[in-house]
């Protein structure tokens, strides 16, 4: 395969008036772009994106080919075309339109269908769709083009749930996903399990992510948390905020030092976040514990 374009080469082969970028707002791994086109034909290079085309303003013939024979539909708001990433593609069309472009890379497509299929996703490949008639579509652009044209507090949490339902709604639409073979089901090797243990013990103090545990035992996310769950029976984050109480247990039995810096010391976020998971697990606070384990001790 040669090289693949960027976002920012696309101008390059298909020139036209930038309207609106999503930069000052929007995430690098889903980009939206407007531009105003005069009538054109181009030929553009494989991108290492999917494009989706969103028909802003205008109304022309539109002819396409990427793979194949060409195809020849009408076009104009509210109509979407997909294209997949790496692969080249002619357009030609005779009027003056206005549109949106969503630019989605191949990390961001996998790893969502991973978490909405909850199965390992290797590949992704949109259908070769010229014209569809898409109101979800339509209105998450509109959406999104408000929260970039206003700039507002906020933006980017608002812009980012757009993007994720974006995604989500062409995966399950418009997408043929091959997913990888499925991990060996059961529990843990020995070795790996005592490597996790050891793992958490080490860095109780600070917060742990899903993607550090898998990295030990060279899985995917999706299955270490499916295999962490039938090894311990619980969840990987349950397992964790298990350990770090068991830690503030032992902090509270031999130390005489603040709450808030046994709340550090056990990985957690401050005292109150100790109170309220503390408490969840042994029924008890903090310091009710530790006042507990002073009687005990007194009267023995």
């Amino acid at each position: 395969m040669g090289q693949l374009i960027t976002v920012e080469e696309l101008p390059r082969y298909a020139p036209g008036e930038l309207k609106l970028d999503s930069t000052p707002v929007g995430r690098n791994d889903f980009r939206l772009r407007i531009f105003r086109y005069g009538p054109s034909d181009i030929w553009v290079p494989p991108s290492e994106n999917y494009l989706i085309v969103i028909y802003r303003d205008g109304t022309t013939s539109m002819n396409r080919r990427v793979t194949g024979a060409w195809k020849q539909d009408h076009v104009g708001r509210g109509v979407t075309t997909l294209l997949t990433r790496a692969e080249p593609s002619n357009w030609r069309w005779q009027h003056d339109i206005e549109v949106s472009h969503f630019y989605i890379s191949p990390t961001l497509m996998t790893k969502t269908a991973s978490e909405a299929f909850d199965r390992d996703a290797e590949t992704v490949e949109l259908h070769d769709l010229l014209k569809v008639e898409d109101p979800m579509l339509s209105w998450i652009n509109d959406q999104m083009v408000q929260e970039v044209a206003a700039g507002g507090p906020g933006g980017r949490l608002c812009y980012d749930a757009l993007a994720l339902q974006a995604s989500v709604h062409i995966l399950r639409k418009y997408a043929a996903i091959e997913f990888k073979m499925p991990c060996a089901q059961g529990r843990f090797r020995p070795a790996h399990a005592r490597l996790i243990e050891d793992y958490v013990e080490q860095n109780i103090f600070r917060n742990i992510t899903l993607e550090e545990l898998a990295n030990i035992c060279n899985c995917t996310p999706v299955q270490f948390a499916r295999k962490f769950r039938v090894h311990y029976g619980m969840r990987p984050h349950a397992y964790v905020l298990r350990r770090k109480v068991e830690h503030a247990c032992q902090h509270l039995r031999k130390d005489r030092v603040a709450l808030k810096e046994i709340a550090l010391l056990a990985g957690f976020a401050d005292q109150s976040h100790l109170n309220r998971v503390f408490r969840q697990h042994m029924n008890v606070t903090p310091a009710e514990y530790r006042r507990q384990v002073c009687e005990t001790k007194h009267e023995a």
